[in-house]
C-alpha cells in the first residue's frame, strides 16, 4: 500500500510554492489533475468541482482501479483459458486418434488395427485444412489484439518503475512462485509466476516453472509451450530439459522423455528426479532390468526416494516377482504411508499373488486418497472379475474409463470381461437347448 508520506509532490507551477493539495478526477478534464491550493483558488476544475478531491484520496482510487484493473484480467484470463481449453481438447483428440503408441499394438486386435489404418491414411487430407483454419483464425486474433493495443496508448506508459526495477520484482515473484510450487500450491504459484512474465518475459526460469505449474495441473500440452520458449532462451536450462522429460512421459511418449532427461542428466549425473524418471520411461518401454538399472542409481544417491522405491517395486512385478516387489512397495510406503502409486502396487501384487480381498483392501486406501486413479479403479474391477462379482467389477473399469478412455488396461479387462460373460451366455443358452 502506498504511504501517506510519499505524497509530498511540487506543484508544477514554478511560482507556486504549496504542495500539491487537491486532485481532480473528472474523466473529461483536460488540464492538469494535480494541482495546489494556489491553482484551486485561480478556478481550476471550477466546471467540474465535484470531481476534485483532496490528495490524499488517491491512496483508495488507486486501490480502486488496481481492483479494476485485476478484475479485467481474470475476465480476460478466463476467455483465454476457455480458449486454451478448446485448443488442448483438439490437440489431445488429434494426438488420440493418429499418433500411435507402439506398445499399444500388441494388445490390440486386427479390427482396431484396421480402423487406425483408415483413420491415419486421412489424416494428409485433413492436415492441410486444419492448419489453414487455425492460421486463419489466429490471424484475425492478432489483428483484433493489435488494435486494442493502439487504441488503449500500451506503449505510451511513462509512469512504471524502470527496467532494472521491474527485472528486480520479477525475480522476487519468480521465486515466490517457486516457493508456493515446492509446496504444492500450484494454482497460487502459477499466479505469482504470470505477474513475474508480465514484468520480464524473457525470465527463462519463470518460463520454466509456469510450465511445471502447468504440468502438476495436468495441462502438459500447455507447459511445453512455456518450457520451449525457456529452453528458446537457455537451451541448457536444466529445470526446464527435465520438466519437458517429465510431459512427454505424462503424454506416454517414453523415448523422446528419455531423450530430454539424457539432456539434463548431461548436465547433473547425480540429479535423482531425472534418474528416477528415465527408470520410469524404460520401464513402460518394457525394458525392466534397463529400468532396474536407473532406478537402482537414483537409489544409490538418495535411498529413502519414494519414486524410486515404487517403480522399482513395479519393475520387479512386471518380472513376475511379486514377494520382491512388495518388499520394495513396503519401503516407500514406511516413508510415505499415503503414496497412492505405491498403495495401488501393493494391490495389483496381492491380486497376483491370488490374495484378491487382501488386494482390494490397499487398492481401496489409494482410492480414499484419489477416487480418481485409474489404475487402481482399473485393479479394483480386475479383482471383482477374478471374485466371480462381474457386475461389481465391470462397474469400477468403466469409472477408470469414463475417466480415461483410452486406458489400454481398463479396455483390456472390460474385452475379457465382455468374451467371458459371452461365453457363459452361450452355454447357458446350450444347457436350454
Amino acid at each position: 500500500m502506498i504511504q501517506q508520506t510519499s505524497l509530498k509532490l511540487k506543484c508544477q507551477e514554478d511560482n507556486h510554492k504549496e504542495e500539491i493539495d487537491f486532485i481532480c478526477y473528472h474523466e473529461f478534464c483536460t488540464g492538469f489533475r494535480l494541482n495546489c491550493f494556489d491553482c484551486f483558488k485561480k478556478g481550476i476544475h471550477h466546471n467540474h468541482s465535484d470531481d476534485v478531491k483532496k490528495v490524499s484520496s488517491l491512496i483508495s482510487f488507486i486501490e480502486s482501479k488496481n481492483k479494476e484493473c485485476d478484475n479485467l484480467i481474470d475476465d480476460l484470463n478466463k476467455y483465454f483459458e476457455s480458449l486454451n481449453q478448446s485448443f488442448s481438447q483438439l490437440i489431445k483428440g488429434i494426438r488420440n486418434k493418429y499418433s500411435f503408441v507402439q506398445e499399444r499394438l500388441m494388445k490390440m486386435n486386427s479390427y482396431q488395427i484396421n480402423d487406425y489404418l483408415n483413420s491415419s491414411i486421412k489424416l494428409t487430407e485433413y492436415k492441410q485444412s486444419i492448419s489453414k483454419i487455425i492460421q486463419e483464425q489466429i490471424k484475425k486474433l492478432n489483428h483484433s489484439f493489435n488494435n486494442l493495443y493502439e487504441q488503449l496508448q500500451l506503449s505510451s506508459l511513462n509512469y512504471h518503475q524502470s527496467d532494472d526495477n521491474n527485472i528486480k520484482l520479477a525475480e522476487d515473484l519468480c521465486k515466490q512462485g517457486q516457493q508456493l510450487y515446492y509446496q504444492g500450491k500450484d494454482n497460487e504459484a502459477l499466479e505469482k509466476i504470470e505477474k513475474s512474465i508480465l514484468l520480464n518475459p524473457n525470465n527463462e526460469d519463470s518460463l520454466c516453472y509456469k510450465g511445471a505449474c502447468l504440468r502438476m495441473l495436468g495441462k502438459c500440452e500447455d507447459a511445453m509451450i512455456w518450457l520451449e520458449k525457456a529452453l528458446a532462451i537457455n537451451p541448457k536450462h536444466f529445470d526446464s530439459l527435465r520438466n519437458k522429460g517429465a510431459c512427454l512421459r505424462m503424454l506416454d511418449k517414453y523415448q523422446d522423455a528419455i531423450t530430454w532427461f539424457d539432456k539434463a542428466l548431461t548436465i547433473d549425473p547425480k540429479h535423482v528426479f531425472s534418474l528416477s524418471e528415465k527408470g520410469a520411461c524404460l520401464k513402460m518401454l518394457r525394458k525392466y532390468q534397463d529400468a532396474i538399472t536407473w532406478i537402482n542409481k537414483a537409489l544409490a544417491i538418495d535411498p529413502n526416494h519414494v519414486n524410486s522405491l515404487c517403480e522399482k517395486g513395479a519393475c520387479l512385478k512386471l518380472l513376475d516377482k511379486y514377494q520382491d516387489a512388495i518388499t520394495w512397495i513396503n519401503k516407500a510406503l514406511a516413508i510415505d504411508p499415503n503414496h497412492v502409486d505405491s498403495l495401488s502396487e501393493k494391490g495389483a501384487c496381492l491380486k497376483m499373488l491370488d490374495k484378491y480381498q487382501d488386494a482390494i483392501t490397499w487398492i481401496d486406501k489409494a482410492l480414499a486418497i484419489d477416487p480418481n486413479h485409474v489404475n487402481s479403479l482399473c485393479e479394483k474391477g480386475a479383482c471383482l472379475k477374478l471374485l466371480d462379482k462381474y457386475q461389481d467389477a465391470i462397474t469400477w473399469i468403466n469409472k477408470a474409463l469414463a475417466i480415461d478412455p483410452n486406458h489400454v488396461n481398463s479396455l483390456s479387462e472390460k474385452g475379457r470381461f465382455l468374451h467371458r460373460y459371452i461365453n457363459r451366455c452361450l452355454f447357458k443358452i446350450d444347457e436350454i437347448i
